[in-house]
Protein backbone atom coordinates (compact mmCIF):
# COMPACT_ATOMS: atom_id res chain seq x y z
CA UNK A 1 0.00 0.00 0.00
CA UNK A 2 3.01 2.34 0.19
CA UNK A 3 2.67 3.15 -3.50
CA UNK A 4 -0.91 4.54 -3.21
CA UNK A 5 0.45 8.01 -2.45
CA UNK A 6 1.93 8.39 -5.92
CA UNK A 7 -0.92 6.82 -7.88
CA UNK A 8 -2.62 10.08 -8.70
CA UNK A 9 0.31 12.18 -9.81
CA UNK A 10 -1.24 13.09 -13.16
CA UNK A 11 -4.94 13.70 -12.61
CA UNK A 12 -6.84 15.16 -15.54
CA UNK A 13 -9.00 18.27 -15.20
CA UNK A 14 -12.65 17.49 -14.57
CA UNK A 15 -15.08 18.71 -17.21
CA UNK A 16 -17.76 21.05 -15.98
CA UNK A 17 -21.23 19.83 -16.90
CA UNK A 18 -24.35 21.83 -16.07
CA UNK A 19 -26.59 21.85 -14.17
CA UNK A 20 -24.43 21.77 -11.05
CA UNK A 21 -25.54 20.28 -7.73
CA UNK A 22 -23.50 21.31 -4.71
CA UNK A 23 -24.78 18.77 -2.18
CA UNK A 24 -25.37 15.05 -2.30
CA UNK A 25 -28.17 13.54 -0.21
CA UNK A 26 -26.68 10.56 1.63
CA UNK A 27 -28.71 8.13 3.74
CA UNK A 28 -27.01 5.93 6.32
CA UNK A 29 -29.26 2.96 7.06
CA UNK A 30 -29.26 1.71 10.64
CA UNK A 31 -26.40 -0.77 11.01
CA UNK A 32 -26.48 -4.44 11.82
CA UNK A 33 -24.10 -4.57 14.77
CA UNK A 34 -23.49 -6.99 17.61
CA UNK A 35 -23.81 -4.83 20.68
CA UNK A 36 -25.08 -1.32 21.27
CA UNK A 37 -22.19 0.56 19.67
CA UNK A 38 -24.12 3.02 17.45
CA UNK A 39 -21.63 2.67 14.59
CA UNK A 40 -24.21 4.00 12.17
CA UNK A 41 -24.62 7.23 14.10
CA UNK A 42 -20.85 7.58 14.21
CA UNK A 43 -20.68 7.31 10.42
CA UNK A 44 -23.40 9.97 10.14
CA UNK A 45 -21.36 12.36 12.29
CA UNK A 46 -18.27 11.62 10.21
CA UNK A 47 -20.00 12.30 6.88
CA UNK A 48 -21.66 15.47 8.20
CA UNK A 49 -18.23 17.06 8.32
CA UNK A 50 -18.21 17.14 4.52
CA UNK A 51 -20.14 20.23 3.29
CA UNK A 52 -20.96 18.38 0.05
CA UNK A 53 -23.08 15.83 1.92
CA UNK A 54 -26.59 16.25 3.28
CA UNK A 55 -26.73 13.22 5.60
CA UNK A 56 -29.82 11.48 6.97
CA UNK A 57 -29.87 8.55 9.42
CA UNK A 58 -32.61 6.04 8.53
CA UNK A 59 -33.81 4.28 11.67
CA UNK A 60 -37.20 2.95 10.59
CA UNK A 61 -37.50 -0.81 11.20
CA UNK A 62 -36.77 -3.20 8.34
CA UNK A 63 -35.70 -6.82 8.00
CA UNK A 64 -31.91 -6.76 8.07
CA UNK A 65 -31.22 -10.46 7.40
CA UNK A 66 -30.22 -9.77 3.79
CA UNK A 67 -27.25 -7.63 4.82
CA UNK A 68 -25.05 -10.68 5.32
CA UNK A 69 -24.84 -10.90 1.48
CA UNK A 70 -25.10 -14.67 1.85
CA UNK A 71 -28.00 -16.69 0.48
CA UNK A 72 -30.76 -15.61 -1.85
CA UNK A 73 -31.61 -12.28 -0.23
CA UNK A 74 -30.18 -9.85 -2.74
CA UNK A 75 -33.57 -8.94 -4.22
CA UNK A 76 -34.63 -7.89 -0.71
CA UNK A 77 -31.53 -5.75 -0.24
CA UNK A 78 -31.88 -3.98 -3.57
CA UNK A 79 -35.64 -3.47 -3.25
CA UNK A 80 -35.36 -2.12 0.30
CA UNK A 81 -32.59 0.27 -0.72
CA UNK A 82 -34.59 1.58 -3.67
CA UNK A 83 -37.60 2.17 -1.43
CA UNK A 84 -35.45 4.15 1.00
CA UNK A 85 -33.93 6.18 -1.84
CA UNK A 86 -37.36 6.95 -3.25
CA UNK A 87 -38.99 7.74 0.09
CA UNK A 88 -36.26 10.20 1.13
CA UNK A 89 -35.51 11.43 -2.40
CA UNK A 90 -31.89 10.53 -1.70
CA UNK A 91 -28.94 9.99 -4.02
CA UNK A 92 -27.19 7.14 -2.19
CA UNK A 93 -27.81 4.83 0.75
CA UNK A 94 -24.98 3.30 2.80
CA UNK A 95 -25.45 -0.08 4.42
CA UNK A 96 -23.38 -1.13 7.44
CA UNK A 97 -22.81 -4.65 8.73
CA UNK A 98 -20.51 -5.81 11.52
CA UNK A 99 -18.35 -8.87 10.82
CA UNK A 100 -16.26 -9.73 13.88
CA UNK A 101 -14.00 -6.73 14.55
CA UNK A 102 -14.78 -4.99 11.23
CA UNK A 103 -17.58 -2.93 9.74
CA UNK A 104 -18.46 -3.69 6.13
CA UNK A 105 -19.87 -0.77 4.14
CA UNK A 106 -21.88 -1.15 0.93
CA UNK A 107 -23.19 1.67 -1.24
CA UNK A 108 -26.39 1.75 -3.31
CA UNK A 109 -27.86 4.19 -5.83
CA UNK A 110 -31.07 3.97 -7.83
CA UNK A 111 -29.08 3.64 -11.07
CA UNK A 112 -26.73 0.95 -9.77
CA UNK A 113 -27.74 -1.59 -12.42
CA UNK A 114 -29.13 0.54 -15.24
CA UNK A 115 -26.02 2.44 -16.39
CA UNK A 116 -24.74 -0.11 -18.88
CA UNK A 117 -22.36 2.14 -20.80
CA UNK A 118 -20.11 3.41 -18.00
CA UNK A 119 -17.99 2.15 -15.13
CA UNK A 120 -20.36 1.13 -12.35
CA UNK A 121 -19.98 0.53 -8.63
CA UNK A 122 -21.84 -2.60 -7.54
CA UNK A 123 -23.76 -2.74 -4.29
CA UNK A 124 -21.60 -5.80 -3.61
CA UNK A 125 -18.37 -3.76 -3.75
CA UNK A 126 -17.45 -3.70 -0.08
CA UNK A 127 -15.17 -1.63 2.12
CA UNK A 128 -14.07 -3.14 5.44
CA UNK A 129 -13.06 -0.79 8.25
CA UNK A 130 -11.98 -1.82 11.78
CA UNK A 131 -14.91 -1.20 14.12
CA UNK A 132 -12.63 0.44 16.67
CA UNK A 133 -12.35 3.51 14.45
CA UNK A 134 -16.08 4.14 14.80
CA UNK A 135 -15.75 4.03 18.59
CA UNK A 136 -13.45 7.06 18.47
CA UNK A 137 -14.89 9.05 15.61
CA UNK A 138 -12.89 12.19 16.42
CA UNK A 139 -9.72 10.25 15.60
CA UNK A 140 -11.07 8.51 12.50
CA UNK A 141 -8.15 8.14 10.00
CA UNK A 142 -8.31 10.68 7.18
CA UNK A 143 -7.28 7.99 4.68
CA UNK A 144 -10.43 5.99 5.48
CA UNK A 145 -12.60 9.11 5.34
CA UNK A 146 -11.22 9.77 1.85
CA UNK A 147 -11.94 6.19 0.81
CA UNK A 148 -15.56 6.41 1.96
CA UNK A 149 -16.00 9.73 0.16
CA UNK A 150 -14.41 8.29 -2.97
CA UNK A 151 -16.72 5.28 -3.04
CA UNK A 152 -19.77 7.50 -2.57
CA UNK A 153 -18.69 9.58 -5.56
CA UNK A 154 -17.80 6.51 -7.64
CA UNK A 155 -21.22 4.99 -7.00
CA UNK A 156 -23.04 7.96 -8.55
CA UNK A 157 -24.11 7.02 -12.06
CA UNK A 158 -22.97 8.98 -15.09
CA UNK A 159 -26.66 9.05 -16.03
CA UNK A 160 -27.12 11.61 -13.25
CA UNK A 161 -26.14 14.61 -15.35
CA UNK A 162 -27.08 16.93 -12.48
CA UNK A 163 -24.47 15.25 -10.25
CA UNK A 164 -21.55 14.92 -12.67
CA UNK A 165 -19.89 18.15 -11.59
CA UNK A 166 -20.12 17.28 -7.89
CA UNK A 167 -18.97 13.71 -8.57
CA UNK A 168 -15.81 14.88 -10.34
CA UNK A 169 -15.20 17.51 -7.67
CA UNK A 170 -15.34 14.89 -4.91
CA UNK A 171 -13.13 12.45 -6.80
CA UNK A 172 -10.56 15.14 -7.49
CA UNK A 173 -10.52 16.19 -3.82
CA UNK A 174 -10.03 12.58 -2.73
CA UNK A 175 -7.18 11.89 -5.11
CA UNK A 176 -5.50 15.19 -4.26
CA UNK A 177 -5.53 14.24 -0.58
CA UNK A 178 -3.91 10.92 -1.48
CA UNK A 179 -1.13 12.83 -3.24
CA UNK A 180 -0.56 15.18 -0.33
CA UNK A 181 -0.90 12.78 2.58
CA UNK A 182 -0.73 9.20 1.32
CA UNK A 183 -1.92 6.22 3.37
CA UNK A 184 -1.54 6.39 7.13
CA UNK A 185 -1.42 3.80 9.87
CA UNK A 186 -0.71 0.09 9.81
CA UNK A 187 -0.46 -1.33 6.28
CA UNK A 188 -1.28 -4.85 7.43
CA UNK A 189 -4.98 -4.27 8.07
CA UNK A 190 -7.17 -7.28 7.34
CA UNK A 191 -9.15 -5.25 4.82
CA UNK A 192 -6.15 -4.28 2.64
CA UNK A 193 -7.44 -6.08 -0.51
CA UNK A 194 -10.67 -4.13 -0.08
CA UNK A 195 -8.69 -0.90 0.12
CA UNK A 196 -6.83 -1.82 -3.08
CA UNK A 197 -10.08 -2.63 -4.88
CA UNK A 198 -11.69 0.58 -3.61
CA UNK A 199 -8.81 2.82 -4.67
CA UNK A 200 -8.68 1.08 -8.04
CA UNK A 201 -12.40 1.66 -8.55
CA UNK A 202 -12.09 5.33 -7.55
CA UNK A 203 -9.20 5.85 -9.93
CA UNK A 204 -10.92 4.01 -12.80
CA UNK A 205 -14.15 5.96 -12.28
CA UNK A 206 -12.34 9.28 -12.37
CA UNK A 207 -10.31 8.33 -15.46
CA UNK A 208 -12.97 6.51 -17.51
CA UNK A 209 -13.56 9.36 -19.97
CA UNK A 210 -9.86 9.91 -20.65
CA UNK A 211 -8.04 6.73 -19.72
CA UNK A 212 -4.31 7.19 -20.28
CA UNK A 213 -1.83 4.32 -20.40
CA UNK A 214 -0.53 5.41 -17.01
CA UNK A 215 -4.03 5.40 -15.54
CA UNK A 216 -4.67 1.97 -17.03
CA UNK A 217 -1.43 0.53 -15.63
CA UNK A 218 -2.07 2.02 -12.19
CA UNK A 219 -5.64 0.69 -11.97
CA UNK A 220 -4.53 -2.73 -13.16
CA UNK A 221 -1.78 -2.84 -10.55
CA UNK A 222 -4.27 -1.98 -7.81
CA UNK A 223 -6.75 -4.69 -8.78
CA UNK A 224 -3.99 -7.28 -9.25
CA UNK A 225 -2.60 -6.41 -5.81
CA UNK A 226 -6.07 -6.89 -4.35
CA UNK A 227 -6.23 -10.36 -5.93
CA UNK A 228 -2.83 -11.21 -4.47
CA UNK A 229 -4.41 -11.00 -0.98
CA UNK A 230 -7.00 -13.70 -1.69
CA UNK A 231 -6.49 -15.28 1.71
CA UNK A 232 -7.77 -12.06 3.34
CA UNK A 233 -10.97 -11.80 1.27
CA UNK A 234 -14.03 -12.55 3.39
CA UNK A 235 -16.42 -13.98 0.80
CA UNK A 236 -16.12 -15.29 -2.74
CA UNK A 237 -18.57 -12.64 -3.92
CA UNK A 238 -15.99 -10.00 -3.01
CA UNK A 239 -13.44 -11.79 -5.15
CA UNK A 240 -15.96 -11.66 -7.98
CA UNK A 241 -16.22 -7.88 -7.57
CA UNK A 242 -12.48 -7.46 -8.13
CA UNK A 243 -12.62 -9.54 -11.31
CA UNK A 244 -15.65 -7.51 -12.42
CA UNK A 245 -13.71 -4.28 -11.93
CA UNK A 246 -10.80 -5.70 -13.90
CA UNK A 247 -13.28 -6.48 -16.67
CA UNK A 248 -14.50 -2.88 -16.55
CA UNK A 249 -10.92 -1.65 -16.79
CA UNK A 250 -10.17 -3.67 -19.94
CA UNK A 251 -13.54 -2.76 -21.46
CA UNK A 252 -12.86 0.95 -20.87
CA UNK A 253 -9.41 0.59 -22.44
CA UNK A 254 -11.00 -1.16 -25.42
CA UNK A 255 -13.53 1.65 -25.95
CA UNK A 256 -10.70 4.17 -26.04
CA UNK A 257 -8.49 1.94 -28.25
CA UNK A 258 -5.76 1.80 -25.64
CA UNK A 259 -3.41 -0.96 -26.80
CA UNK A 260 -3.91 -4.15 -28.80
CA UNK A 261 -7.60 -4.80 -29.42
CA UNK A 262 -7.40 -8.59 -29.51
CA UNK A 263 -5.68 -8.74 -26.11
CA UNK A 264 -8.11 -6.26 -24.56
CA UNK A 265 -11.09 -8.23 -25.87
CA UNK A 266 -9.68 -11.43 -24.39
CA UNK A 267 -8.85 -9.89 -21.00
CA UNK A 268 -12.18 -8.09 -20.65
CA UNK A 269 -14.18 -11.21 -21.51
CA UNK A 270 -12.01 -13.50 -19.37
CA UNK A 271 -12.32 -11.32 -16.26
CA UNK A 272 -16.07 -10.78 -16.65
CA UNK A 273 -16.66 -14.52 -17.05
CA UNK A 274 -14.44 -15.24 -14.05
CA UNK A 275 -16.45 -12.72 -12.04
CA UNK A 276 -19.65 -14.63 -12.88
CA UNK A 277 -18.18 -17.77 -11.29
CA UNK A 278 -18.29 -15.97 -7.95
CA UNK A 279 -21.30 -13.70 -8.60
CA UNK A 280 -23.84 -16.30 -9.66
CA UNK A 281 -27.25 -15.70 -11.22
CA UNK A 282 -29.18 -17.36 -8.42
CA UNK A 283 -27.87 -15.29 -5.47
CA UNK A 284 -26.78 -12.07 -7.17
CA UNK A 285 -29.02 -11.72 -10.24
CA UNK A 286 -28.56 -7.99 -10.91
CA UNK A 287 -24.77 -8.10 -10.99
CA UNK A 288 -24.82 -11.30 -13.03
CA UNK A 289 -27.26 -9.77 -15.52
CA UNK A 290 -25.28 -6.53 -15.83
CA UNK A 291 -22.09 -8.47 -16.53
CA UNK A 292 -24.00 -10.63 -19.04
CA UNK A 293 -25.11 -7.53 -20.93
CA UNK A 294 -21.56 -6.19 -21.01
CA UNK A 295 -20.35 -9.58 -22.27
CA UNK A 296 -22.95 -9.56 -25.05
CA UNK A 297 -21.67 -6.17 -26.22
CA UNK A 298 -18.06 -7.36 -26.10
CA UNK A 299 -18.80 -10.54 -28.06
CA UNK A 300 -20.71 -8.57 -30.70
CA UNK A 301 -17.81 -6.14 -31.14
CA UNK A 302 -15.44 -9.11 -31.24
CA UNK A 303 -17.57 -10.64 -34.00
CA UNK A 304 -17.27 -7.44 -36.04
CA UNK A 305 -13.52 -7.47 -35.38
CA UNK A 306 -12.94 -11.12 -36.33
CA UNK A 307 -16.03 -12.33 -38.31
CA UNK A 308 -16.13 -15.29 -35.89
CA UNK A 309 -19.76 -16.45 -36.08
CA UNK A 310 -19.44 -18.15 -32.68
CA UNK A 311 -18.86 -14.74 -31.10
CA UNK A 312 -22.21 -13.60 -32.54
CA UNK A 313 -23.87 -16.68 -31.01
CA UNK A 314 -22.22 -15.87 -27.68
CA UNK A 315 -23.53 -12.29 -27.91
CA UNK A 316 -27.07 -13.69 -28.26
CA UNK A 317 -26.52 -16.17 -25.41
CA UNK A 318 -25.45 -13.50 -22.92
CA UNK A 319 -28.31 -11.23 -23.95
CA UNK A 320 -30.65 -14.10 -23.12
CA UNK A 321 -28.96 -14.35 -19.71
CA UNK A 322 -29.50 -10.64 -19.08
CA UNK A 323 -33.11 -10.97 -20.25
CA UNK A 324 -33.83 -13.39 -17.37
CA UNK A 325 -33.34 -10.59 -14.82
CA UNK A 326 -34.16 -7.43 -16.76
CA UNK A 327 -37.78 -8.44 -17.31
CA UNK A 328 -40.61 -6.51 -18.92
CA UNK A 329 -42.41 -6.07 -15.60
CA UNK A 330 -39.51 -4.87 -13.43
CA UNK A 331 -37.32 -3.08 -16.00
CA UNK A 332 -39.54 -2.27 -19.02
CA UNK A 333 -37.18 0.23 -20.67
CA UNK A 334 -34.06 -1.87 -20.14
CA UNK A 335 -35.93 -5.00 -21.23
CA UNK A 336 -37.01 -3.26 -24.44
CA UNK A 337 -33.40 -2.26 -25.07
CA UNK A 338 -32.33 -5.90 -24.71
CA UNK A 339 -35.13 -6.98 -27.07
CA UNK A 340 -33.92 -4.47 -29.64
CA UNK A 341 -30.36 -5.80 -29.44
CA UNK A 342 -31.68 -9.36 -29.61
CA UNK A 343 -33.69 -8.53 -32.71
CA UNK A 344 -30.62 -7.07 -34.40
CA UNK A 345 -28.20 -9.85 -33.38
CA UNK A 346 -30.64 -12.62 -34.25
CA UNK A 347 -31.41 -11.02 -37.61
CA UNK A 348 -27.70 -11.09 -38.44
CA UNK A 349 -27.34 -14.63 -37.15
CA UNK A 350 -30.35 -15.73 -39.21
CA UNK A 351 -28.92 -14.05 -42.31
CA UNK A 352 -25.43 -15.55 -42.06
CA UNK A 353 -26.65 -19.01 -41.06
CA UNK A 354 -29.51 -18.84 -43.60
CA UNK A 355 -31.94 -19.92 -40.90
CA UNK A 356 -35.57 -18.80 -41.16
CA UNK A 357 -36.19 -20.08 -37.61
CA UNK A 358 -33.57 -17.74 -36.16
CA UNK A 359 -34.92 -14.89 -38.30
CA UNK A 360 -38.40 -15.48 -36.87
CA UNK A 361 -36.91 -15.20 -33.36
CA UNK A 362 -35.49 -11.84 -34.39
CA UNK A 363 -38.94 -10.70 -35.50
CA UNK A 364 -40.39 -11.84 -32.17
CA UNK A 365 -37.80 -9.80 -30.25
CA UNK A 366 -38.51 -6.71 -32.33
CA UNK A 367 -42.24 -7.10 -31.65
CA UNK A 368 -41.46 -7.46 -27.95
CA UNK A 369 -39.75 -4.09 -28.10
CA UNK A 370 -42.92 -2.61 -29.60
CA UNK A 371 -44.92 -3.56 -26.50
CA UNK A 372 -43.01 -0.76 -24.76
CA UNK A 373 -42.63 1.58 -27.74
CA UNK A 374 -46.25 1.54 -28.86
CA UNK A 375 -47.38 3.29 -32.03
CA UNK A 376 -49.69 5.76 -30.32
CA UNK A 377 -46.99 6.93 -27.87
CA UNK A 378 -43.74 6.54 -29.84
CA UNK A 379 -44.73 6.59 -33.52
CA UNK A 380 -41.23 7.16 -34.95
CA UNK A 381 -39.58 4.49 -32.77
CA UNK A 382 -42.42 2.11 -33.61
CA UNK A 383 -41.88 2.82 -37.32
CA UNK A 384 -38.15 2.17 -37.02
CA UNK A 385 -38.91 -1.23 -35.53
CA UNK A 386 -41.43 -1.93 -38.32
CA UNK A 387 -38.66 -1.13 -40.79
CA UNK A 388 -36.29 -3.51 -38.97
CA UNK A 389 -38.88 -6.29 -39.13
CA UNK A 390 -39.35 -5.59 -42.84
CA UNK A 391 -35.59 -5.94 -43.34
CA UNK A 392 -35.68 -9.38 -41.70
CA UNK A 393 -38.52 -10.54 -43.96
CA UNK A 394 -36.69 -9.14 -46.97
CA UNK A 395 -33.56 -11.15 -46.13
CA UNK A 396 -35.68 -14.26 -45.54
CA UNK A 397 -37.20 -13.78 -48.97
CA UNK A 398 -33.80 -13.39 -50.63
CA UNK A 399 -32.40 -16.54 -48.99
CA UNK A 400 -35.23 -18.83 -50.09
CA UNK A 401 -36.86 -16.76 -52.86
CA UNK A 402 -40.00 -16.82 -50.73
CA UNK A 403 -42.68 -14.51 -52.15
CA UNK A 404 -44.68 -14.69 -48.93
CA UNK A 405 -41.72 -13.22 -46.98
CA UNK A 406 -41.36 -10.51 -49.62
CA UNK A 407 -45.06 -9.66 -49.24
CA UNK A 408 -44.67 -9.43 -45.44
CA UNK A 409 -41.69 -7.14 -45.89
CA UNK A 410 -43.67 -4.78 -48.15
CA UNK A 411 -46.52 -4.60 -45.63
CA UNK A 412 -44.14 -3.66 -42.81
CA UNK A 413 -42.30 -1.14 -44.99
CA UNK A 414 -45.63 0.50 -45.91
CA UNK A 415 -46.68 0.85 -42.27
CA UNK A 416 -43.34 2.51 -41.45
CA UNK A 417 -43.59 4.70 -44.55
CA UNK A 418 -46.91 6.18 -43.42
CA UNK A 419 -45.31 7.40 -40.19
CA UNK A 420 -42.25 8.82 -41.97
CA UNK A 421 -44.38 10.66 -44.50
CA UNK A 422 -46.61 12.06 -41.78
CA UNK A 423 -43.57 13.28 -39.85
CA UNK A 424 -41.96 14.61 -43.06
CA UNK A 425 -38.85 12.49 -42.53
CA UNK A 426 -37.63 12.71 -46.11
CA UNK A 427 -34.44 10.67 -45.74
CA UNK A 428 -36.31 7.76 -44.12
CA UNK A 429 -38.98 7.94 -46.84
CA UNK A 430 -36.33 7.62 -49.52
CA UNK A 431 -34.66 4.64 -47.81
CA UNK A 432 -37.94 2.74 -47.40
CA UNK A 433 -39.01 3.42 -51.00
CA UNK A 434 -35.66 2.15 -52.25
CA UNK A 435 -36.06 -0.99 -50.13
CA UNK A 436 -39.50 -1.68 -51.58
CA UNK A 437 -38.16 -1.16 -55.11
CA UNK A 438 -35.52 -3.84 -54.45
CA UNK A 439 -38.24 -6.26 -53.36
CA UNK A 440 -40.31 -5.62 -56.47
CA UNK A 441 -37.24 -6.24 -58.65
CA UNK A 442 -36.47 -9.44 -56.72
CA UNK A 443 -40.05 -10.70 -57.24
CA UNK A 444 -39.93 -9.95 -60.98
CA UNK A 445 -36.48 -11.48 -61.30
Amino acid sequence: MDFIKVLFGNTSKAKRVLPKVETLKVVVAEFVEYGNYNFGQSLVRLLQRNPSFNVHYFTEPFDKTFLSLQGRHFFDLSDTGNKILQKLNADIVIWGYQEDANIRLNFQTANAYSDWDNVSCSILDSLYIPAEHFEHINFFPEMLTNLITGVIASAISEQRIDLRHLKQKLLKNVTTKFINAGPQGNNDFLYSPYVMNTVGLIYLTQSQKELSQKAFDTSKELFMNALSYKQQIMQNVHLGCIYKNLGQLYETALKQELGGQWQLFRDAITNYRTAQKYIDHYNYPYDFALISFKLSQLYFKYWKFTNDIQALRDAVFFLREAEKTYTEITFPELWSKIEGYLGFYLSLLGLFSKSSEISKLAIKSYKNKQTVYRKELYPVMWAKIQENIANVYYNMGKISNDKKSFAEAIDYYKSALKIYENKKMHQEVTIVNNSMDKILKAIKG
